[in-house]
């Protein structure tokens, strides 16, 4: 599992982004948007694990995995069904929670990716 000042220094870097973001002047594009809410769950996900032991961000993981199978079905559904509205909404939760599980793989060591 990553440290406190490996997990700290990743939070650091993220708020560094979204405070760049913020300050932008001009409105923001769509691309960056999505950067600007991925960077905040990120920032969100990380300072939760802080206050966690290894076994609980373990549980958390599970709880995505699990998740993110369920999501999938849901999606699958809305496919088969057409339903474009809520394959859009299905997408949108899918990719936060993919953002999740990223993150607590990162922090348990299960990915070699970097978040």
């Amino acid at each position: 599992m990553k440290t406190k000042d490996e997990i700290g220094e990743k939070i650091e870097l993220l708020n560094d982004k979204i405070a760049g973001l913020r300050a932008e002047k001009d409105e923001l594009s769509n691309e960056l948007k999505v950067i600007l809410a991925g960077s905040e769950l990120q920032s969100i996900m990380l300072t939760s694990t802080l206050v966690n032991s290894e076994a609980q961000n373990r549980d958390l993981l599970e709880k995505f995995e699990r998740r993110a199978e369920e999501l999938n079905k849901k999606y699958e559904e809305a496919s088969v069904e057409e339903n474009i509205e809520m394959k859009n909404q299905v997408h949108a939760m899918i990719w936060t929670n993919d953002i999740r599980l990223d993150t607590i793989k990162w922090v348990l060591e299960e990915d070699d990716d970097t978040i």
